[in-house]
């Protein structure tokens, strides 16, 4: 079993003034330039929770939408240029992403990250997804160096929109069907793996019990612990799987699911986690629990999260384009591959009819 382990940013602080500890987070690592790369929105909503800087210069850039290798480059070129010693990314997942692999391809400078949303685990974990210009999924880089310092201040997260939040609450789900699926074929575990695997668990159990909760605080600008405990699972939780369980602990079906998704323009209307729940769903008729799905389909109402194709506005696919999808899905090195029992792109176009069947008769 050969693991590598990442488990967590270098420093995590989570609390009302988190930001004002920035000036001081930087002169501890003696960082005194600083690019800033910000979301369309996200600086201003943050704006006003930022400190002086101080001695420390700061230079602000706004991220252009995709996390893509023509982005990263032009980030780049401009820290570069800018001969900073740091990036700070601050706003959603795509933003974390993108610093990271600037800072990477920047030769492993610190990276700092300030998350505005809880959308995804980005902020947590050493690694991009990358996707096209236009949207489209082209895989994912990992990263030998954690993040230098993850602040996240709830002030700024709460008044995110409720959407994104919800995505982050499906998505943390995936993450324990998906390293389920790897885990339970493993007989003897190692310790990180036990760790992953209990992460994974609070990935699954903390959603179902509060997450309604959470949401309901979160349209009444309510910081209560339901909300702070849910916000933090899709923050944490997620990476920490990833972070004990290396390739045990990442992606199983789901994720190619959605990834393959991302190809059809239609679906680009959809949040990231919306398209890994209906990924979840494929990844659980494949494995042929069908009781499972049963007992998610209010969870799934409640927080209207796709179920069937139409409900990705895809109800119009014929065989050829399901093979289209299944093909890349299972394309070779995908993580759908790690199922207990091999999988097809036949038999992926099977399962989905299979289940767009079985969602018809459940209701």
């Amino acid at each position: 079993m050969n693991l590598t382990l990442r488990p967590a940013p270098q420093e995590y602080l989570c609390q009302e003034g988190a930001y004002a500890q920035l000036p001081g987070k930087l002169a501890e690592r003696f960082i005194k330039k600083v690019l800033i790369l910000h979301g369309e929105n996200a600086y201003r909503v943050a704006a006003p929770f930022l400190p002086e800087f101080g001695n420390i210069e700061v230079i602000t850039v706004q991220f252009n939408g995709e996390c893509s290798d023509i982005e990263i480059t032009r980030l780049l070129t401009l820290f570069k240029a800018a001969q900073a010693d740091a990036i700070i990314g601050l706003g959603g997942g795509k933003v974390m992403d993108t610093a990271k692999a600037v800072g990477f391809r920047s030769g492993y400078v610190p990276v700092i990250l300030l998350p505005t949303m809880a959308s995804n685990c980005a902020a947590w974990t050493p690694l991009s997804v990358l996707y096209t210009e236009d949207g489209s999924s082209t895989g994912f880089e990992v990263y030998a160096q954690q993040t230098a310092l993850l602040l996240v201040e709830p002030r700024v997260v709460i008044d995110s929109p409720i959407a994104f939040f919800i995505a982050g609450i499906a998505d943390t789900l995936a993450k324990w069907y998906e390293a389920d699926a790897i885990l339970s074929q493993v007989e003897q575990p190692s310790l990180a793996l036990d760790l992953c695997r209990y992460a994974a668990q609070q990935c699954h159990d903390i959603p179902l019990a509060l997450a309604q909760q959470a949401v309901t605080d979160m349209r009444d600008k309510n910081p209560s612990y339901a909300w702070l405990k849910v916000m933090e699972t899709n923050i944490m939780a997620g990476g920490l799987v990833g972070g004990f369980g290396d390739d045990y602990g990442r992606t199983a079906a789901a994720h190619p699911i959605h990834d393959a998704l991302t190809a059809r323009t239609e679906t680009h209307v959809f949040l990231h986690g919306f398209k890994v729940a209906y990924g979840v769903l494929v990844q659980l008729a494949l494995e042929d629990k069908w009781s499972e799905i049963t007992k998610l389909a209010p969870f799934y109402e409640q927080f209207k999260l796709p179920q069937t194709l139409a409900d990705l506005n895809l109800s119009e696919l014929n065989d050829d384009a399901l093979l289209t999808i299944a093909q890349r899905a299972c394309a070779p090195g995908e993580s759908i591959h790690f199922l207990a029992s091999p999988v097809t792109p036949e038999r992926v176009v099977d399962t989905i009819k299979a289940l767009e069947s079985f969602q018809q008769q459940a209701n």
